[in-house]
């Protein structure tokens, strides 16, 4: 028994070590694609931590003039209040195309298409899809974005 969880604990260290190594050796391109990739997840879980953790603390949008602290503010309001009448489920999912990436250590700039999706009724319908510009900084925690700009293609913006 005690061979049994001996060999389920090196088992368990092996598989973590393994995976902080293969995240420590890849390309910045790979790391910045995960932090837009995991950004995105975090809005489809109403999950506020990844989103925030995307973002450098002197963040802003050119388009809108949103700082960090008025992203948190919006999405807290929004995860809050949006629900499907019929399952009270957050109705909206997000969809990131990565375009063009560029990387010039320690800034990168990246071009993504972002598809919000309304769930509402069983039915997939777009709700606002924009083609957003950022630029991001390589700091201590990693790839985060510290400037963005964004156009509407259609739609609105989520409220």
């Amino acid at each position: 028994m005690k061979r049994i969880l001996l060999g389920l604990a090196a088992a368990a260290v092996l598989w973590i070590g393994g995976r902080a190594l293969v995240r420590a050796l890849a390309s910045d391109e790979t790391k910045v694609r995960r932090v837009i990739e995991t950004m995105a997840d975090g809005f489809d879980r109403t999950r506020m931590d990844p989103i925030l953790a995307g973002l450098s603390r002197d963040f802003a949008d050119e388009s809108s003039g949103a700082t960090r602290q008025d992203v948190r503010e919006g999405l807290a309001y929004l995860f809050l209040t949006a629900k499907d009448e019929k399952t009270k489920a957050f109705p909206y999912r997000a969809q990131v195309s990565i375009g063009r990436l560029a990387v010039h250590r320690p800034t990168a700039e990246c071009d993504a298409d972002v598809r919000f999706v309304d769930l509402r009724g069983g039915k997939e319908a777009p709700a606002w899809e924009i083609a957003a510009h950022l630029e991001l900084v390589r700091g201590d925690d990693g790839w985060v974005i510290r400037r963005s700009r964004y156009e509407t293609r259609s739609g609105r913006m989520l409220r």
